[in-house]
């Protein structure tokens, strides 16, 4: 499990390189970072089947999913 969250902190750090760097309003902190749709199919992807069941289920509210650090716990 730990290792899981982990590789969804190094996804959210890759999110971030990859955006607009100049926008001040970007958190650096991996742990605010919103999981986007590709992202989080990466992770899911990633988990070992009876931890992927349970994240594919995972509710997003509307079009905005979940910060990193509710993931996490």
């Amino acid at each position: 499990m730990e290792r899981g969250i982990q590789y969804l902190r190094e996804l959210a750090v890759r999110e971030m390189i990859y955006h607009d760097l100049d926008n001040a309003q970007l958190p650096t902190d991996p742990d605010e970072i919103q999981c986007t749709r590709p992202m989080w199919w990466k992770f899911v992807r990633s988990a070992p089947s009876s931890y992927a069941n349970s994240l594919a289920v995972m509710e997003w509210k509307g079009e905005e999913g979940p910060m990193v650090d509710e993931v996490a716990g």
